[in-house]
């Protein structure tokens, strides 16, 4: 246990790191832009976002699980030329949907968004899509460290060019949108680097690989996009129901709420790394323990954010930004539910169980869009903020203990099993 959280602590300085710089990236745009601008870039962020997810057929995911079943052998070369040459057609053929749907509805899909930062923050679409590759493997070679420092650099560069347009006076939403891009082209090029050398350089398309990628990826993928979804649906109907700052002040708590899954997110990849050594029946008593020890703590600091986030938010974000305080105490019981979702996706994954997973993931999804849908036009942001809470709190949180008591019983059936 204590090399794992060794290497748990290094992740999560890491992933801190970029969520201290994230703080300031969203507080001073908050404060430079105010909510309207706050709210095209999440609106941008939040449909770039949602186009890496579609395009990116959960490969990472389905790799590691690949990568698993043939720990023994070499793989990585393969992976990296399998992975290249897939993310090159998948990004193009994002760029057509995303330009199709476009022409389609005369821009009214991505209402409230100027033309110029839609097309600067697709920019970003190939790139965020190979940092999930990269994450992925570089946790499945057991080499997070580079992945680490992909994130340092990267975050560390973008913040730096916001910085210096505040300081200059040229900040705007374009600025934003261009900064944020630049660090995540020099993120996604370290981990490629670091790859590159740890395949001794090579990289080859394997037609096998590539089979059983894709194959993986029609299972697996519904519930990846079901995830984002239940993660991003409520900005996007905002943006289209509601106003500007509505967004803004949504998106200011729910970014908020994920920066509070630094560590569970961090633990997260170091599972996958651990659990690739051993296999996931044999990693869970491990695993278990620790599951029990990160929820504590989350459950701790959910206190400790609910008496300090009205300081936080008045003082880094500005008065005009207080209606995001009843949003962010209200939210609190749904971050519980991502931080169980976080800690047991390796499990998922590990054991192969992609179609499960992908129905449970899609049917939680269905119940926040339903409920959105109805509760959004008539309350605003607090029906969204509801929709959440129902479908990760509730619905999300028993599948969840569900699935963590079938993962027990598994073990308690090994013949080694020291229950």
């Amino acid at each position: 246990m204590k090399s794992l959280w060794l290497k748990i602590l290094e992740t999560s300085g890491a992933k801190i790191y970029g969520v201290l710089i994230g703080i300031i990236f969203l507080f001073l745009t908050a404060h430079l832009l105010g909510p309207e601008g706050r709210g095209i870039i999440a609106s941008v962020t939040a449909w770039v976002g949602l186009f890496a997810v579609f395009s990116g057929l959960s490969l990472g995911q389905v790799a590691q699980y690949h990568i698993q079943k043939k720990r023994e052998q070499v793989w990585l070369s393969d992976a990296l030329g399998t992975l290249a040459f897939l993310s090159t057609i998948l990004s193009l053929f994002g760029f057509l949907i995303a330009y199709i749907v476009y022409q389609a509805s005369d821009g009214q899909v991505f209402r409230n968004i100027p033309v110029s930062v839609l097309i600067l923050g697709f920019v970003m679409l190939p790139f965020i899509m190979w940092e999930e590759y990269g994450s992925f493997l570089l946790s499945a070679a057991d080499s997070l460290r580079a992945y680490n420092i992909a994130q340092i650099t990267g975050r560390t560069a973008g913040i730096c060019a916001i910085v210096l347009l505040a300081l200059w006076g040229k900040l705007d939403v374009i600025g934003a949108i261009l900064s944020l891009a630049g660090g995540q082209i020099i993120l996604c090029l370290i981990c490629v680097w670091a790859l590159w050398k740890l395949a001794d350089h090579t990289m080859r398309v394997n037609g096998g690989m590539l089979k059983s990628l894709l194959d993986g990826a029609s299972k697996l993928h519904v519930n990846t996009i079901a995830a984002f979804l239940l993660g991003q649906v409520s900005i996007l109907m905002l943006n289209h129901y509601g106003t500007n700052a509505e967004v803004g002040w949504y998106q200011l708590s729910f970014q908020m709420i994920t920066i509070m899954l630094v560590v569970p997110q961090a633990a997260s990849l170091v599972l996958y790394s651990k659990m690739a050594e051993v296999g996931p029946d044999n990693f869970w008593p491990k695993q278990k323990k620790l599951i029990l020890h990160i929820l504590s703590a989350m459950i701790l600091l959910s206190f400790l954010a609910y008496l300090i986030v009205p300081v936080v938010i008045t003082l880094l974000a500005g008065t005009a930004f207080e209606p995001s305080i009843k949003v962010f105490r209200l939210l609190l019981p749904a971050m519980l539910g991502m931080t169980l979702a976080t800690l047991l996706a390796n499990q998922w994954i590990g054991r192969g169980i992609f179609l499960t997973t992908a129905i449970l993931t899609f049917a939680t999804a269905v119940l926040n869009i339903a409920i959105n849908f109805y509760a959004i036009p008539k309350y605003g942001m607090m029906g969204a903020v509801w929709s959440m809470n129902l479908s990760y709190a509730v619905f999300a949180n028993v599948a969840q203990l569900c699935f963590a008591f079938y993962c027990e019983r598994k073990y308690r059936k090994l013949p080694n099993s020291t229950i």
